[in-house]
């Protein structure tokens, strides 16, 4: 893609005529204000070619026919029947396929609708599925696959009822559906403790906190990131036990974890976006440019410019 072009922030209110073959079939609004900020569609109606964009919430979308290659994040991923998928607000995002047969479901939801009600505000933003990486992507068996098609038929229904209590119901679909493919997940990774381990608990709040602040990017903002001890203030602890415990738990150190999702992010700049690699240095909250491209060599073995 030439760099020089811009690409596009899609709302949830006009994602549609951006995704679908037919701009006829845009989905009506629904009757419950409440149900504004979520979307169900099939995959059927989904154009061959999709142009490099990012959407301002949440997508899931599950493949039952049909094949191409989605590319999100720093991936590309070759999507075919039973694939799930899992991407998060400000991903850049592509698709491509040469296929004309689609099955399945694709479906959107912001965090303002899927936190109604909850005590956990960073649910969302703690599961590595909407990663800024792009590595959410689920590759299910026939039995996995119809449980995951269950619910999003039911969602699908209670979308077109759409009741005074449809929004509450099909939260709860999306909860489970989001739990259990946390778990399948997470099946196959190296875990330290158990799910009711509280150091993993702490791992999930000094995660969001950090995220939090470099998610200022996504704003066009700088990044004005704390310092450990800071953020180990905020959750209430002291800066040896928050290191201690995220060492033990993930193998890395706190300060490593924030220089892994800097990467990342730069990563992501350097090959969307159109600013310097100086604009690129300051919005990443360095104030010497130099510095950060010797960061960047020593941590990918490329300069910035070799990157790009």
């Amino acid at each position: 893609m030439n760099k020089s072009e811009k690409i596009p922030l899609l709302k949830v209110d006009s994602y549609s005529r951006y995704y679908r073959k037919d701009d006829s079939l845009k989905r009506k609004p629904p009757v419950e204000a409440a149900l504004q900020q979520f979307g169900i569609a099939q995959r059927c109606l989904l154009k061959n070619h999709i142009a490099p964009h990012r959407l301002d919430f949440y997508l899931v979308f599950l493949v039952t026919e049909g094949e191409g290659i989605h590319s999100f994040g720093l991936h590309e991923h070759y999507v075919k029947k039973n694939t799930m998928c899992f991407i998060g607000p400000h991903t850049i995002q592509s698709w491509q396929s040469e296929i004309e047969e689609h099955k399945g479901y694709f479906c959107t939801f912001s965090d303002e609708f899927f936190n109604v009600g909850r005590e956990d505000k960073h649910f969302l933003n703690t599961l590595p599925l909407f990663g800024i990486e792009g590595n959410g992507v689920l590759h299910l068996n026939a039995q996995q696959a119809d449980y995951y098609l269950a619910l999003f038929n039911m969602m699908k229904q209670e979308s077109e009822n759409c009741s005074r209590y449809s929004a509450n119901i099909i939260r709860g679909h999306l909860n489970v559906l989001l739990n259990k493919a946390h778990s399948e997940f997470q099946q196959h990774a190296c875990q330290a403790g158990t799910p009711n381990d509280p150091r993993l608990g702490l791992v999930k709040k000094f995660t969001s906190l950090f995220l939090n602040d470099i998610n200022a990017l996504s704003s066009n903002q700088t990044i004005h990131l704390k310092k450990i001890g800071d953020y180990a203030r905020e959750i209430g602890v002291s800066q040896n036990h928050l290191n201690d415990t995220i060492k033990t738990v993930t193998g890395k150190s706190a300060g490593q974890l924030i220089k892994n999702q800097l990467i990342k992010r730069a990563t992501l700049c350097l090959k969307y976006s159109t600013k310097s690699i100086s604009e690129i240095a300051y919005s990443l909250g360095y104030d010497d440019p130099s510095y950060f491209a010797r960061f960047y060599k020593r941590q990918t073995g490329r300069s910035p410019s070799e990157y790009r």
